[in-house]
């Protein structure tokens, strides 16, 4: 059998040694000059001719997929991954929008916000949805967005019963988690969210308390801050031990006091609580005159990837550093077969960045698929087909595995590729992940 050098494999070089990194499997590992010479006339070995000592050092390496068979074609198995993740119909995932109203009023908002709550008529198709998809899958998995969908936790709540009963009937995984701001908490929800096995709650916090008053007010009150609120309902859920996200969304405005946020964040004793970074970005055309203030993705990867280790220096164990990269077998739940997000009027999308505009949705949950327009259909093929093999640069790209295109919704709807951090934040990651390995081997 002859052999070839995977083409997703990168050599770099850290403080003088060589540390290779396969995009296939993300595998990381030190080469020494016995890997580097066998990796580099590998193409003119026929594996029947090495020594012993070769055949280990062979078997090592393609186990990494740092080499592989040369009857392999790569791009085959990238492809195969990517339709078996985008066509899988093991689970169902719910994106629920009871309502896209928002008390705030967020200037980078990619949303319009418009009053409507879900009717009993859209919750009763929702619960006739789940009993479909439980009858034969495996897993539920429903996240509560909006808007802010704690102007509607009612609906929340006994929907939430009602799906939890249909999973225990059918012995289907169930599990629920909420995007919201933060504000509207109160003790009484805090035990809700947990009959509700809503097990995770992410809330933006976009700087310390006057910056973040500033980008994250209320709607009908700016001047009142929701800061102080905010944080003492993170406090809650922490003690509550339900896991918390703190996302911080970072733009040119923010990004030299998130530091200091971090900070007052350990100040408050939470250092389990993880925290995340968000890449402010004009993606729609409600949020349009952001772009001035918006990082570039090369200045995003290198700001997330500083901050990463910040985290990490204190004592924030809940947030992974460096943020390894990891294979992906399709982007996101837009290109997901069986992910779906649903607004309070029953549209279905399968973005949501989309979620309330009615003409970019891809049907109505009310409907007969009959009924669904020739625009709906169309959109919802073009996000199921969406490809990252049918653009050159991605195709020819070492970051592929990792990346698989970008975000769909920039290339369904703005015609083009936006390239993921990886691409130009990838070389440092590994180089600190590498350093930080080390790091551990010498305290142990």
């Amino acid at each position: 059998m002859f052999l070839k050098k995977s083409k997703y494999t990168h050599i770099l070089e850290v403080d003088s040694k060589k540390v290779v990194f396969n995009s296939m499997t993300c595998a990381m590992a030190e080469a020494d000059d016995d890997f580097i010479n066998l990796y580099e006339r590998i193409e003119d070995i026929n594996e029947d001719d090495l020594t012993e000592e070769e055949a280990e050092l062979v078997s090592d390496m393609m186990v990494g997929w740092y080499i592989v068979p040369d009857v392999v074609d790569e791009m085959n198995m990238i492809k195969l991954r990517n339709y078996a993740g985008k066509y899988s119909v093991e689970s169902l995932s719910l994106v629920i929008a009871p309502t896209v109203d928002c008390n705030f009023g967020c200037q980078y908002c990619f949303e319009h916000p418009k009053a409507g709550y879900l009717s009993r008529e859209v919750q009763d198709k929702l619960v006739d949805m789940v009993k479909e998809n439980a009858e034969r899958k495996r897993e539920i998995d429903i996240t509560w967005y909006g808007g802010e969908p704690l102007l509607a936790k009612d609906i929340i709540y006994d929907l939430s019963e009602r799906f939890i009963e249909i999973c225990e009937q059918y012995e289907v995984h169930y599990s629920g988690m909420m995007i919201t701001n933060g504000y509207l908490l109160t003790d009484e929800d805090l035990g809700r969210l947990e009959q509700c096995r809503i097990g995770e709650v992410q809330i933006t916090i976009d700087g310390t308390e006057e910056t973040h008053n500033s980008r994250r007010f209320l709607k009908d009150n700016p001047s009142e801050g929701t800061f102080a609120k905010i944080i003492e309902n993170v406090q809650k859920l922490y003690s509550r031990g339900i896991e918390v996200t703190i996302r911080i969304n970072i733009d040119r405005t923010n990004l030299e006091e998130t530091k200091n946020l971090i900070l007052y964040l350990k100040g408050l004793g939470i250092p389990e609580a993880a925290v995340i970074f968000g890449h402010v970005s004009q993606s729609t055309e409600f949020n349009k005159g952001i772009e001035d203030t918006c990082l570039t993705m090369a200045e995003y990867a290198n700001a997330s990837l500083e901050l990463q280790g910040f985290l990490h220096a204190h004592g924030f164990s809940g947030s992974e550093f460096p943020h390894y990269p990891a294979v992906k077998k399709n982007y996101c739940g837009a290109d997901s077969i069986n992910t779906f997000v649903i607004d309070p009027k029953g549209y279905i999308y399968k973005c949501w960045n989309e979620v309330g505009d009615v003409k970019d949705s891809v049907g109505n949950i009310l409907w007969d698929k009959s009924e669904y327009t020739a625009e709906m259909v169309s959109r919802n093929a073009a996000y199921m087909t969406w490809s990252p093999f049918e653009n050159e640069g991605c195709m020819a790209c070492k970051m592929l595995p990792i990346c698989m295109g970008g975000c769909p919704y920039i290339g369904v709807v703005h015609g083009h590729k936006r390239c993921e951090r990886w691409k130009f934040g990838l070389e440092d990651t590994i180089k600190k992940m590498y350093k930080q390995r080390i790091e551990a081997d010498v305290e142990e």
